[in-house]
């Protein structure tokens, strides 16, 4: 006879189930519909459907020793990957508690990461990356300001466009400001931006503020590094709560792929 934890683990799967689904079609209302997005959805779905087989699989598993071993199994693989997510995160949250070791008038430049827009206006995530940008520019009066981004599929403005006009309307003038519209990716970024910071007198061992959402800061100044950039420094926006989970765990799997492509 099966025992009432099972019932109790079945109940608390579809209901934590069904509460990750809706949390992803709230995030597709929101037009958040990256990697993120689709892995909570999928894990949801997983889990909710599970909790209606729970009982049939429970008896199939009791019916051979060999069955037990290879789900145990799987279940201390889905803790370890779950554990790594958790320390992953947590290396994430003490990189936006960084200072910036530099003197206001030291020379230098800063770059602001592109991210998503919609339909010419920055998308939350963007908008906090250039609100701590701003902030980062009247720290360091003496530094340029290179914004990068290039156009999204369909797109009529480039993402440095509407982050050039954003950064103005925060009284950053345009003559500070250098768009870099080509990039595609947080390679292409800081591998587009090189060049233009060099034709500025921007040596490499010049130092570079990277300014980015917290969980991308990790990986950019890798890239930065392997672009060709020897003096980095990070400033941290903060992810907007509502998106902060799928952006993170969207992060963990690129940070990994980046590792395999040998951006870094």
């Amino acid at each position: 006879m099966l025992s009432r934890f099972t019932h109790w683990r079945a109940l608390l799967s579809f209901v934590t189930g069904s509460a990750l689904i809706v949390y992803a079609l709230y995030l597709c209302l929101m037009h958040i519909t990256h990697a993120g997005t689709v892995l909570i959805a999928s894990i949801g779905v997983a889990m909710a459907a599970s909790s209606w087989f729970s009982v049939s699989l429970a008896r199939w598993l009791q019916q051979q020793r060999w069955r037990q071993i290879v789900w145990q199994l799987m279940l201390t693989g889905f803790v370890l990957w779950a554990i790594s997510v958790v320390a992953f995160f947590r290396h994430i949250s003490v990189l936006s508690e960084q200072t910036i070791p530099l003197a206001a008038t030291d020379r230098g430049a800063i770059i602001v990461l592109g991210s998503s827009v919609r339909g010419c206006v920055p998308s939350p995530t963007l908008a906090a990356r250039l609100d701590r940008g701003a902030e980062v520019a009247m720290q360091f009066p003496a530094m340029k300001m290179v914004v990068s981004g290039g156009y999204g599929y369909g797109r009529s403005c480039s993402e440095a466009e509407v982050m050039a006009a954003y950064l103005m309307k925060k009284g950053i003038p345009a003559n500070r400001l250098i768009q870099e519209n080509a990039s595609t990716s947080t390679y292409e970024n800081l591998r587009f931006s090189r060049p233009l910071l060099q034709q500025q007198g921007l040596a490499d061992d010049t130092p570079l503020i990277i300014v980015s959402s917290e969980f991308h800061l990790e990986r950019a100044t890798a890239i930065a590094h392997r672009a060709g950039f020897r003096n980095t420094y990070t400033a941290a926006s903060v992810t907007p709560l509502y998106t902060r989970f799928p952006s993170w765990l969207r992060e963990y799997f690129s940070y990994i792929s980046g590792y395999l492509l040998g951006e870094y």
